[in-house]
């Protein structure tokens, strides 16, 4: 499934669980177990759409849920119909600032957990933006190793306080 599950395929020489800050598939994060007390979860689904249960919620400090699309202004979707495409949610600075208000709630934390439905586009973007906001290097470094992220440019550029054109 993901290069990091997969130990013989990872093609990287560290374990992503041990990271501060990793993202996730939402089938994944279902059955995940935080390995360190004061563990925070960022759910992302689209919107409209309702997340899994959670095998193990009540291990997480906090969970925080936030709804957007996996979108830039410059994509196609030819075959979406006039109500699904106006239903669609872009990323902005104001879910970057809930974002970041709720990491600002748990200064205590050890580990956060980023989740989106496959774990590649939304959820890598999300965590290496708080990676580079809270300075930490070696974790954003490691982040750019995992194979399957392919960050969504416009939720990296706004995480970053940047403007997306």
């Amino acid at each position: 499934m993901a290069n990091y599950i997969n130990k013989a395929r990872r093609q990287i020489d560290f374990d992503p669980f041990d990271l501060r800050i990793v993202a996730v598939p939402e089938v994944v994060a279902v059955t995940f177990k935080p390995r360190n007390e004061h563990t925070l979860l960022i759910r992302i689904a689209d919107v409209g759409a309702t997340y899994q249960p959670l095998k193990n919620e009540s291990l997480f400090e906090a969970i925080f849920p936030v709804h957007f699309n996996d979108i830039n202004e410059q994509d196609d979707y030819w075959g979406l119909s006039e109500k699904e495409e106006a239903e669609m949610k872009l990323f902005n600075e104001a879910h970057r600032e809930m974002i970041y208000k709720f990491i600002d709630a748990h200064p205590d934390f050890t580990q956060i957990i980023v989740h989106c439905h496959a774990g590649v586009s939304r959820s890598s973007a999300v965590a290496m933006g708080i990676a580079e906001h809270l300075g930490d290097n070696d974790t954003f470094t490691k982040l750019q190793e995992i194979k399957r992220y392919l960050p969504n440019p416009r939720v990296l550029a706004i995480m970053r306080g940047e403007a997306y054109l």
